[in-house]
């Protein structure tokens, strides 16, 4: 075990999550570490996507393997110590794997393992979407992932998992077999369809709230070549895209095709002027040959940038996303629809408009709303898949389409100035898509996909996540397994 001790003490220590540091790093193992302030591990354990998710944690404690979870959450049960579970480190919401408390880097389990006679994947639950990507590139095989390589495969599973492989497979949830996982009381244990079946249900969609998961085990689908790319277009042609996206959702029938699409309103001087919102569209056609027609309305189209391709590798294609890449500092937020009409997607635009004016002198630099447009069915693929088989989705028939509102800006002052305009954004959407029929009305929950969602006082509610047939049994195997609430001293939604 590496223990680093500060060069500098920090300014205020909080008693518990020192002392709960400093017992910590006698009862784990000695290929776990504990690191303090002012190290290089320290810095680099707590590094998120985003500068404004980062929070200073007393120490940093990098388990090793199972027993040394179990030992750290043994000291959390005793010390009541707040705490945070890092795995990817892309959520927008501070306390989610950020902490002041004492911060769990799962570094250590980071791995993936492809059984190819059973046809499944094994991936630690440190590991990060690119490295997944590398690993399984050149063996014929994938998975239902995250389309963003910086995001980590816990968060994106654990919350539901929705990839442009969904059309044909369904969710990331929905492929998965079975997780280990380490209870609250520090029981190592494995949840599956046929051994601790409630806590598997309650573990799909349902974060951290019962223990931390170590590995997931997935099914493992078929990988052939790809085509795919990221489309970009001058602000006089967003309605002609938006007219292609529509078109899209309502006539394709192969589930092997897919797009999300892309409003962004960018700074275009330095005294936060913004340009007019401009469309774009990200396309994914998983298999080598490229029907005829296919994605046709969108090529018809000028495109200011253009970097379609193919037949090539998945691995070639997950660097044509053309998205942020990463910015300083931002904020996230999700609402869900029926499938859109010009109409609404003009609507959003407005709102785009309205909101870069705004928020242009307030260091805002990137103003976006994402639209994923999934087929009807697309979550009923798995035999398994049914609406009592995950915690997420409550509905799972109509399929509600998720999208996802990002503000990045650059000023540290101001990471709540932008909490409540991006929950008026989400309102004002929402209200205009209600206006038009697209919000389904008996979804009792599933309105929003809380991988991207806003915490805090402006933010959601697990109830938009879960509804309430669903909450009520999460609750259950919460009390079940996690009494003395362990858990709820981390972040995370909690139920």
């Amino acid at each position: 075990m590496k223990v680093l001790i500060p060069t500098l003490s920090l300014a205020a220590v909080a008693p518990a999550a020192s002392d709960a540091c400093t017992t910590l790093s006698t009862s784990i193992s000695a290929d776990a570490n504990v690191y303090r302030a002012n190290s290089t591990e320290y810095t680099l354990a707590i590094e998120h996507w985003l500068l404004s998710s980062i929070e200073e944690p007393q120490c940093v404690v990098e388990p090793s393997n199972a027993a040394d979870i179990g030992a750290i959450l043994k000291t959390v049960s005793a010390t009541r110590t707040p705490f945070a579970v890092k795995g990817g480190g892309h959520t927008s919401n501070n306390g989610f794997s950020s902490t002041t408390g004492f911060h769990i880097s799962l570094a250590q389990f980071n791995y993936t393992k492809l059984d190819t006679e059973a046809q499944t994947v094994a991936v630690g639950a440190g590991t990060k979407w690119i490295s997944v990507y590398t690993a399984l590139n050149g063996t014929r095989f994938n998975m239902v992932r995250g389309r963003n390589p910086a995001v980590g495969v816990s968060g994106f599973t654990l919350g539901g998992g929705k990839h442009l492989k969904t059309n044909a497979h369904g969710l990331a949830i929905d492929n998965l077999l079975k997780v280990n996982i380490v209870l609250p009381n520090g029981t190592a244990t494995t949840a599956s369809a046929t051994q601790n079946a409630d806590l598997f249900f309650a573990l799909k969609g349902g974060f951290n709230n019962f223990g931390i998961v170590t590995e997931f085990t997935f099914r493992a689908v078929p990988q052939d070549l790809v085509w795919g790319g990221h489309l970009s277009y001058d602000p006089a042609d967003t309605a002609a895209v938006n007219a292609a996206i529509v078109a899209f959702e309502q006539t394709n029938t192969d589930p092997r095709a897919a797009l999300v699409g892309g409003i962004t309103a960018l700074p275009t001087g330095p005294n936060g002027t913004f340009s007019a919102p401009t469309q774009a569209v990200q396309l994914f056609y998983d298999g080598p040959v490229l029907p005829e027609g296919m994605f046709a309305d969108f090529f018809a189209i000028p495109t200011a940038s253009n970097n379609w391709a193919g037949p090539i590798t998945f691995l070639a294609w997950s660097g044509t996303d053309g998205g942020v890449s990463s910015l300083s500092r931002g904020v996230f937020h999700a609402f869900s629809t029926l499938p859109h009409t010009p109409e609404f997607l003009e609507d959003v635009v407005d709102e785009v408009s309205a909101f870069s004016a705004e928020l242009g002198p307030n260091s805002a630099v990137y103003l976006s709303v994402a639209i994923e447009p999934f087929m009807a069915g697309s979550l009923n693929r798995t035999s398994s898949a049914t609406s009592d088989s995950s915690a997420y989705p409550p509905v799972r028939n109509p399929v509600l389409l998720p999208s996802n509102i990002f503000f990045g800006y650059l000023d540290a002052a101001q990471d709540t100035t932008f909490h409540a305009p991006i929950a008026q954004i989400q309102a004002n959407i929402v209200t205009k898509a209600a206006a038009r029929g697209l919000i389904y009305p008996e979804a009792q929950g599933g309105s929003i996909y809380s991988n991207y969602a806003l915490a805090g006082e402006d933010g959601a509610h697990v109830l938009d996540f879960y509804g309430a047939e669903h909450l009520r049994e999460m609750r259950r195997v919460r009390e079940e397994v996690d009494p003395r609430g362990v858990m709820r001293l981390a972040g995370v939604w909690k139920v």
